[in-house]
């Protein structure tokens, strides 16, 4: 036998189980882990790259270390080249004046008989500087300079007689003008022997007949 509803009454329908929703601690975990991951690539880099400038800095410190002491090397290669020079110079200068019998008494005494003959002029020093010599004066005068050169050029004991440098000189309230000059000594031309006499009886020599 069928029943009616007559109440009317619709039937109760059937709820659906919720979604799950998406938690917001999931994404901070998830944001929290991708920041730690970057930050320790970052650090690792900056550690890496940091090791690479510090080897850098390293080499170029031994290298400037290396330069510094090259170029000291080369300031004393410099110096010690000077100092044999100067040695080589003054030897030959001896050499020179040995060979040819000449003294530094004998270069003063042409040296001062060629000062005599200027007026107001005196000299400072004469020294050697290897087949020359390093004439250092004062004089009153310019003309007193120029004529001083000129006696040079005219005492036939020295040649290519070059004036380096003169100025003037105001010390003691007194204007004067030092110079400077480069000269080269001409070495006296050593006096040629005489032949020697032939004894009587040498081959070539005339015979004397007697009676005549």
């Amino acid at each position: 036998m069928m029943r009616i509803n007559l109440l009317g009454t619709a039937p109760t329908p059937t709820a659906k189980p919720p979604a799950a929703p998406t938690t917001v601690g999931s994404q901070i975990v998830v944001l929290v882990v991708a920041l730690v991951v970057g930050g320790g690539i970052v650090a690792l880099w900056h550690t890496i790259s940091q090791s690479q400038i510090d080897k850098l800095k390293l080499q170029q410190a031994a290298l400037q270390r290396e330069r510094d002491r090259l170029a000291q090397v080369a300031a004393e290669n410099q110096r010690y080249e000077q100092q044999k020079q100067q040695l080589e110079r003054r030897i030959n200068t001896i050499q020179a004046l040995e060979a040819a019998k000449v003294g530094p008494v004998d270069v003063m005494s042409v040296m001062g008989y060629t000062v005599n003959r200027t007026t107001d002029l005196y000299l400072l020093s004469v020294s050697p500087q290897g087949a020359r010599l390093a004439v250092n004066g004062q004089a009153n005068s310019v003309e007193s300079i120029a004529r001083f050169i000129a006696a040079l050029k005219q005492s036939g004991s020295f040649e290519d007689v070059q004036l380096v440098r003169y100025y003037q000189d105001d010390q003691f309230n007194r204007m004067t003008f030092k110079f400077n000059l480069d000269v080269l000594y001409k070495l006296p031309t050593p006096p040629t022997p005489a032949p020697a006499a032939q004894p009587a009886g040498a081959p070539g020599a005339p015979v004397r007949r007697a009676g005549l």
